[in-house]
């Protein structure tokens, strides 16, 4: 009887800590993180990257820095363990893994322009417009909107299973995890975020 009324007391603050937004709630989350968005002209962030594999218990970590410029640059420089930068611009997309340097147009291959369209999106909360590639749900924890992503896209389906995007009261991205069809994550988390800040030219050149 003492284990029953653990269990029960546990899934009680389950249902307490987690809870399905209303219909009114949601549109209402929407349009202020369309608000946040319009405000948004730079972003810079520390981050912590996780990856998390089901067949593996120990994790592999990542760090490194964000940048984000209105309306379609965005810098992701790894920096530990490896040197590695993932930078858009406009309609290129360039990759700089530790000095090997490879750029590719996004407007000519859809997939490519898909994954360019999610990444700026995981950022300043945009995704959430794109109702043409994924199915949206969205949960209240505490102080967080939880929102899940799910492709409709094939090829994107591929990729990950799942997208959660966790934001904190501000409408703020904190927390985005990309889960596979296997079980497998990468879970990004923010830091050190500062709004509006100028950010030097030369940090989006090639």
């Amino acid at each position: 009887m003492r284990i029953l009324n653990l269990l029960l007391l546990f899934c009680s603050f389950n249902l307490f800590a987690q809870q399905e937004l209303s219909k009114a709630e949601i549109d209402q989350f929407r349009e202020d993180v369309t608000a946040k968005a319009n405000e948004l002209e730079t972003l810079q962030a520390n981050f912590v990257q996780t990856k998390k594999m089901e067949m593996i218990t120990d994790e592999t970590v990542s760090h490194g820095k964000l940048f984000y410029q209105k309306p379609d640059k965005l810098k992701w420089e790894y920096k530990e363990p490896q040197d590695y930068v993932i930078l858009l611009v406009g309609n290129e997309l360039h990759i700089n893994d530790a000095g090997d340097k490879s750029v590719r147009n996004t407007t000519s291959n859809k997939l490519f322009g898909k994954i360019a369209k999610l990444i700026t999106g995981s950022v300043n909360g945009n995704l959430l417009d794109d109702t043409e590639n994924f199915n949206f749900s969205y949960l209240k924890e505490n102080n967080y909107i939880i929102t899940s992503i799910v492709p409709k896209d094939s090829h994107l389906k591929q990729m990950f299973a799942e997208i959660q995007m966790k934001f904190n009261r501000e409408n703020l991205v904190e927390k985005v995890s990309l889960i596979e069809e296997s079980g497998d994550a990468t879970v990004i988390e923010f830091k050190k975020m500062e709004l509006n800040k100028k950010i030097p030219t030369s940090v989006f050149q090639p």
